[in-house]
């Protein structure tokens, strides 16, 4: 009898990859029978609409919709959050990688065409944090080495692989104590507003907590394994993706799937377990010797969030329309048609929703959603809007809008008796949010869940008041670390 023949390694390779490409297959079509199906048609017909916009009715502007607080005001809400001792934690959205801060890096890296805002980065390069961590012998030979060389440094695997790497790992300042990144600052900061028992929460990518803990523990503060803590996007909430014919978009017979948009994280702000949660996204930091309005800001704006629920809940004792009028003066969160409609079976609905206090900043041309008045169902509320969801027809509005939604954000998940709610019973399914996106020289079209702060919390009690700019300075860019914020 013959010997059977030895396999090659190509051959042994390539049954290997056979069969755990089977075994992909298998377990997708596993995981059809018993969830998917439903999800992928029910978001086929999402996206077959069209566009998904809302009704916007006007913009919410200062005296109509957002507070301007006088600094009297704004001492007696930093008092109320100061005498306030309750559980506060911090909820930062840091999963971003580094990719589209360094975009223009890559493309000069790809292109190898100087513009002036390259050579103008570079330039300042060397007073920056980033050019601290750069090996010893490539800062020594900085002025005699090509831009293009540098730049490939910056962001390649053999480099710095500042573009892999999660953004809040990139070192963003220099302080007296050396080089901190966002990660770090967010820490430092929370803590000086909380306390050393100060919760902060951490959403980020997988693969990368052990380089985060390592980071934070540089700081060497106390309790730190106890106060700070990490999860994930849930990829099982990742989107379901579509040709230009509504056609599910497949590789290797796997559906392509692409995360489904900051909506996502609703289920893990509402396993927090603290009543009040200040959300500020990892990007948006200064420096810290330009810290402290930051810090004065936050406390007017949870002071205020608490004395909300507080004067919520006398009314409530106490109903009468003259009351009503008042409480709705002093946060302008109910439409005039809102406040008309409100009786005390009403207030009684609205005292078991949770409730957030917004900040906004003038509107000085930054990308980002905005407050706005929108008509639903007959009923007129304030919400934070996406360009993505505004109409063309209404772009007039848009054009008078004053203010932006920065994601300076206090809330609390509690009613205003201290009862626990589940943030998803508040979220409107209807707002979600479609993309179009280049894919293999055509587009993919997916749906994105409801924005965190837009459609997520559609259902909540809202106030919106205006903050200082100088208290919103996010790196967007690398660029951006060259701006007066970023700056000792």
């Amino acid at each position: 009898m013959n010997a059977m023949p030895l396999l090659s390694v190509p051959s042994i390779f390539h049954i290997f990859e056979a069969q755990k490409h089977k075994s992909r297959v298998r377990s997708f079509h596993e995981d059809m029978s018993r969830s998917d199906k439903s999800s992928i048609e029910q978001q086929k017909s999402d996206i077959s609409g069209g566009l998904n916009t809302v009704k916007l009715v006007g913009s919410c502007v200062i005296g109509k919709g957002i507070l301007r607080l006088t600094e009297h005001e704004k001492e007696h809400f930093s008092r109320r959050y100061e005498d306030w001792k309750g559980d506060a934690s911090f909820f930062i959205p840091a999963s971003g990688s580094g990719s589209r801060m360094f975009s223009d890096i890559t493309q000069f890296v790809e292109t190898g065409e100087e513009t002036d805002a390259i050579r103008s980065f570079f330039k300042e390069l060397p007073e920056l944090a980033l050019f601290q961590e750069l090996p010893l012998v490539v800062r020594e030979k900085f002025d005699s080495l090509q831009l293009v060389y540098l730049a490939e440094y910056l962001i390649s695997k053999d480099g710095m692989q500042f573009a892999e790497i999660p953004k809040g790992l990139i070192p963003f300042h220099i302080t007296d104590t050396g080089v901190v990144n966002p990660f770090q600052e967010q820490l430092k900061q929370a803590r000086e507003l909380l306390g050393v028992n100060g919760n902060v929460h951490y959403t980020i990518q997988k693969g990368f907590e052990e380089q985060v803990l390592e980071s934070l523990r540089e700081l060497e503060l106390f309790n730190l394994d106890e106060t700070v803590s990490f999860s994930h996007q849930d990829p099982k909430s990742d989107a379901f993706c579509f040709d230009s014919n509504g056609e599910l978009v497949k590789v290797n017979d796997v559906p392509l799937r692409r995360p489904a948009g900051h909506g996502a994280l609703l289920k893990n702000l509402n396993a927090i377990d603290s009543d009040l949660i200040l959300i500020k996204n990892i990007d948006n930091v200064q420096h810290p010797n330009k810290a402290d309005l930051n810090q004065r800001v936050w406390k007017y704006c949870a002071g205020m969030l608490l004395e909300f629920k507080s004067d919520m809940k006398l009314l409530l004792n106490k109903f009468s329309k003259e009351g009503l009028a008042e409480l709705n003066d002093k946060y302008q969160f109910l439409s005039e048609q809102e406040e008309a409609d409100c009786d005390l079976e009403q207030l009684k609905k609205l005292a078991k929703r949770p409730s957030r206090v917004c900040g906004m900043v003038v509107n000085e041309g930054a990308p980002g959603g905005g407050p706005f008045w929108i008509e639903d169902n007959g009923t007129i509320s304030k919400q934070i809007v996406e360009k993505v969801q505004i109409a063309q027809e209404d772009s007039e509005l848009v054009e008078e809008s004053s203010h932006f939604n920065p994601v300076f954000i206090a809330l609390s998940k509690t009613d205003i008796h201290g009862n626990p709610l589940d943030l998803e019973a508040f979220v409107d399914d209807s707002k979600f949010l479609l993309v179009n996106k280049p894919y293999n020289g055509g587009t993919i079209r997916y749906r994105e869940l409801p924005g965190l702060w837009n459609g997520s919390m559609h259902y909540w009690n809202t106030v919106f008041v205006e903050i200082p700019k100088e208290v919103f300075s996010p790196v967007k860019s690398v660029f951006d670390l060259t701006k007066e914020a970023h700056k000792p």
